[in-house]
């Protein structure tokens, strides 16, 4: 992880988390890219690749769990 980078993946528009639902509440389990090809391996923390887009309104409405 290079946490010099200010971008991380799980602060891109391309990046999908997944959850599951245990005891109330929403739990992050995995998240992958989704810009094509789709072969970029990425974990939340990592330092974003040349590729990064900001999650916008609709993104953070329709993917992140409610609080």
């Amino acid at each position: 992880m290079d946490m010099d980078n200010e971008h991380t993946c799980q602060d891109c528009g391309y990046y999908r988390q997944h959850y599951i639902w245990r005891e109330g509440q929403y739990i992050p389990i995995s998240g992958h890219c989704v810009h094509p090809p789709r072969v970029r391996h990425c974990r939340p923390g990592m330092a974003a690749c040349p590729k990064w887009i900001p999650q916008d309104a609709s993104y953070r409405a329709t993917r992140l769990p409610p609080e």
